[in-house]
């Protein structure tokens, strides 16, 4: 009645799937590297994992080109945009009114400057020449530098125009008649970027040697800073004198690079360098997702398989390392008079800020997939940027509105939600909460609507379906009263996952003879205070008890007639487990039970434990230790057969015979369980020689064996006959032979 009353217990777990965890997760304290794998738009991240409505972002113009590679501004406060590939220039007014100012034969236009009399100069490529633009679609060919690409232009203050080429990676120096000569022939490929250093030097960006390179009034060259990435893509210097380095790398790009780290790009038939690249084809880039980290101060060998990295180079020409990212390319940046650096990136057209203090601030997403040149005036920055090319503003003023999305929250199982709560420094009303649940890792039309606002940031329960997946919204509302200060500081999530089956996935039944021994539970020594990911809880938590403790390894110990057994579980719910094993002998129905409540994953049994035979062994798991009762779940698994021989081989003589000096011996072997594994004969106490059974394989409970002796000396011989079975007993029986 016992195992019938088990037997309907085990069924009727068996039958409750969709049983809830007794322990609620929480998401909960997501720092910065969570939430920029999510969405901002109008809306600012810092360092501290804190979000608040960013300065207002609007479209300012629409190109209708896919790509804006230069921009630069003039006194009036008139934009100049270069695009590709129908090489064209736009002029945008202070109003937002755009126009086409010039068009070129050739494909993009890398490069713009305005001298001092405001008069626009176009770069292009590739066949570079430098135009200049005296009115619209009114130009004249002002240079032709002979070289494939222009890349940068820049004047100086006598009204010289320094142009940086590629392919031959030299700059050249054209006065204002348009007579050139060479400044400097660089030992690099390309001078992707030209700038002027507070001492007035020139400084250049090279690639894909990737320096920063000094340059003073006589051409003579000093270079500055190797970096560990292929391009300097732009330079800034700020009103203390730091000259700042943007520098990228090729890596995880899908193409061939040449021994001169040169990219063949299919659409202009060229040859260019690797952000040029990024900017014509969107390569590479991870959209939405991808983590910002900044590197701790150093050299400028940064060596840490970063894509895009800036570097500060101090005037006394300290280099240190600012800020680094792996996953996305850095196109720009401009240092403004407040001490803060702003950079656009590719993948999300994100903007980030890096104040004096080297803390970085997620600034906004756009909707532009690369923000590839940045123009600043006072407090206003202008974006430009690529895929689609379009032109955005970014003022002092907070926006109106602001929206952050969260990105997927995995729960890994369907789950039931329980209640948000949030921390928002600002007056009430000014941020709002929803959220919108799926079974898709990417949302899709398959996910519900979002809820209605929450409005309880103290915690409210959440009214979105159960599903696997949630996403949270945070919607600011606070528009242009709004401050730095109102900072939504924190947000939780609680969740229930539903209860899933333990998985015994494997038994391995270990050789007879080795006992297995418990060693003393190794203190792990750390305490989790909080979790991101909804894994950790109270250590006194049904699910947390006994993760401090981490157990070793059993030690194995040999032990003539032991068996054991050691087996693996899972739970997808990371329950703590508890493990019972049943027994069941060859030709028998009925399980017995073995041992109950075991938390060791390996279990011996002493020596004729069991009568000798074949057995099968069921490991039970069961996360009854997290669960509450009537709601825990068990999983099961049968091992392979296993033999338990305790008995030694019982050896019989069937037959002998003297011929001669010569005695033919006849004998049996047989177990009561397993197999005979070897049979052999010794002469007078002499050493043991092996014998094949009479049918060439040792393979049954019986092995017959038969063999003749070597010639004997005349008188009486004991003639030692043994058997041994796959356990390692051994039995032995004699057989006297008298040698005439």
């Amino acid at each position: 009645m016992r195992h019938q009353r088990l037997a309907l217990f085990i069924a009727l777990l068996a039958t409750s799937c969709s049983v809830l965890a007794v322990t609620p997760l929480f998401w909960e304290n997501f720092t910065q590297e969570d939430l920029l794998k999510g969405t901002l738009t109008q809306v600012s991240l810092n360092a501290e994992g804190k979000l608040f409505l960013a300065q207002a972002y609007d479209l300012v113009y629409d190109t209708k080109q896919p790509y804006v590679f230069s921009m630069v501004r003039d006194k009036a406060g008139n934009l100049y945009v270069g695009t590709g590939h129908e090489g064209k220039v736009f002029r945008i007014d202070p109003q937002g009114n755009g126009s086409l100012y010039f068009e070129s034969k050739e494909l993009d236009i890398f490069a713009l400057a305005i001298d001092a009399a405001g008069v626009l100069y176009v770069g292009t490529s590739p066949e570079g020449k430098v135009y200049k633009v005296t009115a619209a679609k009114q130009s004249t060919e002002f240079c032709d530098p002979e070289d494939k690409y222009i890349w940068s232009l820049l004047f100086d203050q006598s009204g010289n125009l320094y142009v940086g080429t590629g392919g031959r990676g030299l700059i050249l120096k054209v006065d204002p008649g348009g007579k050139k000569s060479t400044f400097y022939d660089s030992d690099d490929t390309h001078v992707v970027s030209l700038a002027r250093g507070s001492d007035g030097s020139l400084l250049a960006g090279t690639s894909p040697g990737g320096m920063v390179i000094s340059l003073n009034a006589q051409g003579k060259a000093f270079t500055l800073l190797d970096t560990s990435l292929e391009e300097v893509r732009a330079l800034a210097v700020d009103r203390f004198g730091t000259i700042y380095a943007v520098a990228a790398s090729s890596k995880g790009l899908p193409a061939a690079q040449s021994a001169k780290g040169e990219i063949s790009v299919e659409t202009t038939g060229a040859v260019l360098p690797i952000a040029t690249i990024q900017a014509l084809s969107g390569l590479g880039e991870k959209p939405k997702d991808s983590a910002v980290t900044v590197s701790a101060p150093g050299g400028e060998k940064d060596g840490s398989g970063a894509r895009a990295s800036i570097y500060a180079i101090s005037k006394d020409s300290g280099v240190e390392t600012i800020y680094t990212t792996r996953d996305q390319i850095v196109y720009d940046a401009v240092a403004r008079n407040d001490g803060w650096l702003l950079a656009g990136l590719g993948g999300s057209g994100r903007l980030v800020g890096i104040d004096a203090a080297k803390q970085v601030t997620v600034i906004t997403d756009s909707p532009m997939e690369q923000a590839t040149r940045l123009v600043s005036e006072g407090d206003t920055v202008w974006v430009a940027g690529s895929n689609q090319g379009k032109v955005y503003k970014l003022s002092a003023q907070r926006a109106p509105e602001g929206t952050y999305v969260s990105k997927s929250l995995d729960a890994r199982t369907v789950a039931s939600w329980g209640r948000i709560m949030w921390r928002y420094s600002g007056p009430a009303g000014g941020v709002e909460i929803a959220t919108r649940t799926g079974n898709t890792e990417k949302p899709d039309s398959t996910w519900s609507d979002w809820s209605a606002a929450y409005t309880g940031s103290s915690g409210q329960q959440i009214t979105s379906p159960k599903a696997r997946y949630l996403q949270w919204r945070a919607t600011f509302k606070r528009g242009t009263a709004a401050t730095a200060t109102d900072l939504l500081e924190r947000m939780q999530i609680a969740y229930m996952q539903q209860n899933l089956r333990p998985q015994v996935v494997s038994i391995n039944v270990l050789p007879a003879g080795v006992a297995l021994q418990k060693q003393p539970y190794l203190q792990t020594g750390t305490l989790s205070l909080s979790s991101t990911s909804g894994e950790a809880g109270a250590l006194n938590s049904p699910r947390e008890r006994g993760k401090d403790k981490q157990a070793l390894p059993p030690r194995q110990a040999l032990e003539p007639g032991a068996q054991s057994f050691t087996w693996k579980a899972t739970d997808d719910n990371d329950d703590t487990l508890e493990y019972s094993l049943y027994f069941r002998g060859e030709g028998e129905s009925d399980w017995k039970v073995l041992e109950k409540s075991l938390s060791d994953t390996f279990y011996t049994l002493s020596p004729a434990a069991l009568p000798d035979g074949a057995y099968t062994l069921k490991v039970l798991a069961s996360d009854r230790p997290s669960n509450p009762f009537g709601r825990f779940l068990v999983g099961e698994l049968v091992s392979k057969p296993f033999v338990i021989n305790n008995s030694s081989p019982v050896i019989e003589v069937t037959g002998q015979k003297v011929q001669g000096k010569r005695a033919e011996i006849q004998f049996r072997a047989r177990v009561l369980a397993g197999r005979i594994d070897s049979g052999e004969f010794a002469i007078d106490g002499g050493e043991w020689f092996l014998l094949s059974p009479v049918d060439g394989i040792c393979d049954s409970q019986q092995e017959d064996f038969q063999f003749t002796t070597p010639d004997l000396a005349p008188g009486e011989h004991v003639i030692g006959l043994r058997g041994s079975d796959g356990g390692g007993n051994a039995g032995t029986s004699k057989a006297v032979v008298k040698i005439p």
